[in-house]
């Protein structure tokens, strides 16, 4: 008998201690995930405001551009076309680059997530 104690012991041992690693990997994927939603939610909120500015940045920079180019060909809309045909030229730029910027953000993201 003192062989099936023996077992039976060890056994309920074995299933406290697989339960109880059961419930702290569940803790630590709990800590895991909230750590990585609140790192790409600080990310988002960061990137909109600072978005947000730059963008009305540029935007009065492009209107004071276009004036001025206006003024300086004696056309206003003409430097509003000049502007415009800058912005075309730009996107063109980034649109020819996009596979740079994507490897450029898988990189930094994957340091950010798996790490």
């Amino acid at each position: 008998m003192s062989v099936i104690n023996s077992i039976d012991k060890t056994a309920t041992e074995a299933a406290a201690a697989g339960k109880q690693y059961v419930e702290v990997s569940k803790k630590y994927y709990q800590l895991k995930v909230f750590q990585q939603l609140t790192s790409t939610s600080s990310y988002v909120v960061k990137t909109v405001i600072i978005g947000g500015l730059l963008l009305l940045a540029f935007l009065f920079m492009a209107i004071g551009a276009a004036l001025a180019l206006g003024d300086l060909f004696n056309n206003i809309p003409l430097g509003y076309a000049a502007v415009g045909g800058i912005f075309i030229l730009l996107g063109l730029l980034v649109y020819g680059r996009r596979t740079f910027i994507d490897k450029i953000l898988i990189k930094n993201m994957s340091k950010t997530y798996f790490d």
